[in-house]
């Protein structure tokens, strides 16, 4: 039957959880780019390994995600879990199969109020859509895994990292054409300041619609 998150129950509650928040950020991903004004640094990354290599934006983030699990597998297997393995193969598909819908409905030429809103709604709904998937507590997507190693191992404080991490995805962007423009500035400040209180906010919701209300939740 399974004990404390892994009983029936909570396994398909949070994988419902997970799912919508995956949902949620690919849409979020899919208007970013489509407005085209800059990108937080890793879908700016992305979108500019898509175009070195080839591929389609959502393709070029499956790639990504399973680059970065492979090194978070060799680095430390155990902080992987199953949301970790859902995200990355999942997130990628969702952003392919909202970018056609989003395109034909802004059309060829959109403005640049209509295009300043898809990046707005579009970074709200990227910083929602984490924040209900890691809500599930379980596992962290394999970029935020990695960087949470490589800080402990370097003995940096996270969020010090991080601005090296960004650094180094907007340096590749900038190399490889991702674009990078005041979205990136916009993604880099929003998005954790709407994680966080989602986060928060849906954990304890969780746990209690997974029946794991005697689970503490850790305020971020």
């Amino acid at each position: 039957m399974g004990k404390g998150k892994f009983t029936v129950r909570s396994i398909t509650v949070r994988l419902l959880v997970i799912i919508v928040g995956v949902v949620i950020q690919a849409l979020g991903m899919a208007a970013i780019v489509l407005a085209n004004l800059g990108s937080d640094p890793i879908t700016a990354f992305v979108q500019g390994l898509g175009k070195t290599i080839g591929l389609t934006f959502g393709n070029a983030m499956i790639i990504f995600n399973l680059a970065f699990l492979f090194a978070v597998l060799i680095l430390n297997w155990r902080i992987i879990g199953i949301g970790t393995i859902v995200h990355s193969f999942t997130v990628g598909s969702f952003v392919d199969a909202f970018m056609p819908m989003i395109s034909n409905a802004i059309g060829s030429d959109p403005s640049l109020i209509l295009k300043i809103g898809l990046l707005v709604v579009g970074t709200v709904a990227l910083g929602v859509g984490l924040g209900f998937y890691q809500s599930a507590e379980f596992g962290a997507g394999t970029p935020d895994a990695f960087n949470q190693i490589i800080a402990k191992k370097l003995g940096l404080q996270l969020r010090w990292w991080r601005l090296i991490f960004d650094g180094l995805m907007i340096g590749g962007a900038l190399l490889m054409g991702g674009v990078v423009y005041f979205g990136t500035l916009l993604g880099m400040l929003l998005t954790g300041p709407i994680l966080g209180p989602v986060l928060n906010k849906m954990a304890p919701v969780v746990n209690r619609w997974s029946g794991n209300e005697d689970i503490a939740v850790e305020t971020r």
